[in-house]
């Protein structure tokens, strides 16, 4: 599917490098003004207590669910599971005995409150921690926003460069992606059982992974104005830290300056952006008398 216009909003100190460096500010979650972005606030749908009933009701039937897989947590549950699934394949019928003393606490604690919670807590400071591992390049649709106008370009001495990709050079700027807008950040598991499961026999890293997108293209409804799309990129294990990326010079495609920017800026930032790609379209920004945004092409 085609993208729509894209437009990054940005200062007059953010245009000059960009341009000059022909780079582009790719942040990290702790960078960003909403401070819940990009992470998460819980593991589950419901309230912890509800959602550790709700696992330990289950617990056989994820265990009966996955009775030939390898238990993947960490000792001692992972024998305790192990040796849980030999008593079942070797004998079914022990399974509604198992269930009746797994809910009393039995089976030498195979199901542990406890464990559950903390294994709940470190996913979400596991996870958080991971995304800081990410850079983020925040485009928006909207090129005549008032609230971005006045917010990301300084009171409207700043600009909005448009990006378009060029996919004959397999550009990253095709990977942009839009931001779904909801009431809440969402829970990382849309079920309780499937974090059971994946808890005791899913791949940690694996599981971390699918959860990217859910926690990178979800903001809360607040933030709605912004018609935001993102592209995500994380550091490769080994990889020095960075926060800038090159582009493509003839993907910068369209130069809108800010009502109020000043002629000197505005002089140095149309110089740089002509030295970058000599074909960018240059447009004026004004505002009538009702606060409306227009552009003029110089």
């Amino acid at each position: 599917m085609a993208l729509p216009p894209l437009y990054k909003y940005m200062d007059v100190e953010g245009a000059k490098l960009t341009l000059g460096n022909r780079t582009f500010k790719h942040a990290k979650p702790s960078d960003f003004n909403d401070t819940e972005d990009l992470t998460i606030q819980s593991i589950f749908p419901e309230d912890l207590p509800t959602a550790l009933k709700r696992a330990s009701d289950g617990m056989l039937d994820v265990i009966l669910k996955h009775l030939n897989d390898p238990p993947t947590c960490a000792s001692p549950m992972r024998e305790k599971l192990a040796q849980i699934q030999a008593l079942l394949r070797a004998d079914p019928n022990l399974a509604e005995w198992m269930r009746a003393e797994i809910k009393k606490g039995g089976l030498d604690g195979a199901y542990d409150p406890a464990h559950m919670q903390a294994l709940a807590e470190a996913t979400i400071a596991d996870v958080n921690e991971f995304m800081q591992g990410w850079r983020v390049l925040c485009v928006t649709t909207h090129k005549d926003s008032e609230k971005m106008w006045s917010g990301y370009a300084k009171n409207h001495t700043g600009i909005a460069l448009r990006i378009e990709p060029n996919i004959q050079k397999d550009s990253k700027f095709q990977k942009f992606v839009p931001v779904v807008y909801q009431a809440k950040r969402p829970p990382l598991h849309d079920d309780t059982l499937e974090f059971v499961a994946g808890g005791l026999f899913g791949d940690r890293d694996a599981r971390s992974m699918q959860m990217m997108n859910k926690i990178i293209y979800a903001k809360t409804l607040p933030w709605q104005h912004e018609g935001e799309y993102r592209l995500a990129i994380p550091i490769a294990p080994g990889e020095e830290p960075w926060n800038t990326l090159p582009y493509h010079p003839e993907e910068i495609t369209e130069l809108n300056i800010g009502a109020a920017m000043t002629d000197a800026d505005k002089e140095d930032i149309i110089a740089k952006a002509k030295a970058v790609n000599p074909d960018i379209k240059v447009f004026q920004a004004k505002k009538d008398n009702e606060g409306r945004i227009s552009f003029d092409q110089i």
